[in-house]
């Protein structure tokens, strides 16, 4: 146990000349070290006084439209493809492990099965180490792949060298560059960096998998006042020959979210094949109508 001086009970008398001393001031830099030097902290001195492992499961269900429900034509044995253009229903899981370790997994429902198409998955799966607080790392896998519950003859029910890990750092924008972006008092930017990195991918050209998909990314989210946002994320693709048509230049999505279990959550979100130059789009892929609405409701057990 660590031992503390001795402290005098009576009060310290102080001279004109006398200044109370004050703590040091937190610089940037400090909280830049301290989110990276508490990165990937697993603390396993916590297990016995963390909360019980019953208690570290938490859930949402969300109902997903899609604006247009044209299926794309892609060869059958394609894992990967559009995002998905279906009336959906899903449920998600998610463990926290200890700390920010987690894993998670969300299981679908297609009102239309016939337009489920073979990457829109039964099942999806994330897991790794994310901390919200700024200037902090992350690493994570995620599969949203064509994943089966009930795979036919000589199928997987996941093909896990077809997700992707991807390695993130976050950072927030801050005085001056904050007022100047920000259109309310409370206006907040977040953002993050990654590095993503995807062992194998369908590569549309040559109609068969390839190896090393490798994209870096920077997203941001605007917090414009409550829990009313807007989001965007550039990728830059480090071999443009990898690119295929549902890949997107950038993503966005703008709505109300709340983390907190017991609330709903309403967004608008386009992962389709958005291009910086709309000429260089792929056939029913990158316009606004190619994005989805969501409706989620979080809770706890």
């Amino acid at each position: 146990m660590a031992k503390h001086a001795p402290q005098s009970h009576s009060p310290a008398v102080l001279n004109s000349d006398d200044q109370l001393p004050s703590e040091p001031k937190t610089t940037e830099a400090d909280l830049i070290w301290n989110g990276i030097s508490s990165s990937f902290m697993f603390p396993a001195e916590l297990w016995a006084d963390d909360i019980p492992w019953y208690k570290r499961w938490s859930s949402s269900i969300n109902l997903g439209y899609p604006l247009v429900d044209t299926p794309a034509v892609i060869p059958a044995n394609a894992t990967t493809g559009p995002s998905n253009q279906n009336f959906t229903a899903s449920l998600s899981l998610k463990y926290s492990i200890i700390g920010n370790w987690f894993i998670s997994a969300t299981a679908y429902h297609y009102f239309d099965k016939d337009l489920q198409q073979a990457w829109n998955p039964d099942f999806t799966y994330v897991f790794g180490y994310s901390d919200w607080r700024p200037y902090t790392f992350s690493l994570l896998y995620s599969n949203y792949g064509g994943n089966r519950f009930n795979p036919e003859a000589g199928v997987k029910h996941t093909e896990f060298s077809q997700g992707t890990w991807s390695l993130g750092w976050k950072f927030p924008v801050t005085k001056p560059v904050i007022d100047w972006l920000s259109f309310t008092d409370k206006g907040a930017i977040g953002c993050q960096i990654d590095y993503n990195y995807t062992p194998e991918y369908f590569d549309l050209e040559s109609v068969e998998y390839k190896t090393q998909h490798q994209t870096v990314s920077l997203g941001c989210k605007y917090s414009i006042v409550g829990n009313w946002y807007v989001n965007a994320t550039a990728f830059y693709y480090l071999d443009s020959a990898q690119k295929q048509p549902w890949n997107p230049d950038f993503t966005y999505g703008f709505g109300y979210f709340d983390w907190r279990p017991g609330t709903i959550t309403v967004q608008y979100n386009n992962y389709s094949g958005n291009r910086w130059n709309s000429a260089d789009r792929g056939p029913d892929t990158g316009r606004f109508k190619d994005g989805s609405i969501s409706l989620s409701y979080s809770f706890k057990f």
